[in-house]
């Protein structure tokens, strides 16, 4: 399975303000640098944990219909498109599958009574377009701004290359909270 973000978030779970407020910057010298450092700090988190923080619209590319998505958490299914038996591509209509929003990562299962159509004989052969995030950065749990936080503070006082250090506290706040999404495929 592959992904992308097709759709970003319209918006940082933090703001400039309080990140200067955390770093106790009162000068807009850097303001640059710690709006780049918010929104590498989101990416980092994003990608480490297997989540997006904010609305956003991810498109995956498998070679079979999916089990999981490989985002959480998930705020609904858009689409499931496939190449059928001749190589035309189908979607896939909503009634054929049930998708658990509940479960992390989410899970998606063919409905009661439906059979699976014939694929095209190559990769990447199913496409699912899905939105994942929270609502807003105030629903946002208190150890994913932490590890933010901790991830721009580093990064602002550090701005050299570095061997990492294992694991950092960001690293240690979002898997001890449990934010962290294990996929085994």
């Amino acid at each position: 399975m592959s992904w992308k973000v097709t759709t970003e978030p319209t918006s940082e779970p933090l703001t400039l303000t309080e990140v200067k407020n955390y770093l106790k910057v009162d000068f807009t010298t850097d303001d640059d640098l710690i709006t780049l450092l918010i929104k590498s700090a989101r990416q980092w988190v994003e990608r480490h944990c297997n989540i997006g923080l904010l609305p956003q619209t991810v498109t995956e590319l498998c070679d079979d219909f999916p089990d999981t998505l490989s985002r959480s958490p998930v705020r609904s299914v858009l689409s499931i498109s496939y190449k059928d038996s001749a190589g035309a591509t189908q979607t896939w209509a909503s009634g054929n599958y049930i998708v658990d929003t509940y479960d992390e990562p989410a899970r998606i299962r063919k409905a009661y009574g439906v059979i699976k159509p014939t694929l095209y004989d190559e990769i990447a052969r199913v496409t699912v377009v899905y939105t994942i995030g929270w609502d807003d950065a105030g629903a946002l749990p208190a150890p994913i701004k932490r590890a933010m936080l901790l991830t721009i503070a580093n990064a602002y006082e550090n701005r050299e290359d570095s061997i990492k250090r294992m694991p950092t506290a960001a690293e240690y706040e979002l898997q001890s909270a449990g934010y962290r999404i294990w996929l085994f495929r």
